[in-house]
């Protein structure tokens, strides 16, 4: 997959709302890349794919996948027989 970008709206429910540009494979790892930039009481009020025509600054890197998370501790790393 490549990369995306997307609009996310943070606020609190009902309160006024803010918007971050995050680049992403997929709308809930949009998520989890701006949630770095929530701050205490906000809450993800919406996220939308926009086009990417090049004047769009990202306020957050990508989030890691689960994958790429896991990757130290799955089966090939976790069968290893230490000594």
């Amino acid at each position: 997959m490549s990369l995306r970008l997307y609009r996310v709206g943070l606020g609190p429910d009902g309160g006024p709302s803010r918007q971050v540009h995050v680049t992403s494979e997929t709308d809930v790892q949009a998520g989890d890349a701006a949630a770095p930039l929530m701050t205490a009481g906000e809450a993800i009020l919406s996220i939308e794919e926009i086009e990417d025509d090049g004047s769009v600054v990202v306020d957050a890197p990508p989030a890691k996948s689960q994958a790429a998370e896991l990757a130290p501790v799955t089966p090939g790393a976790a069968a290893v027989q230490n000594p």
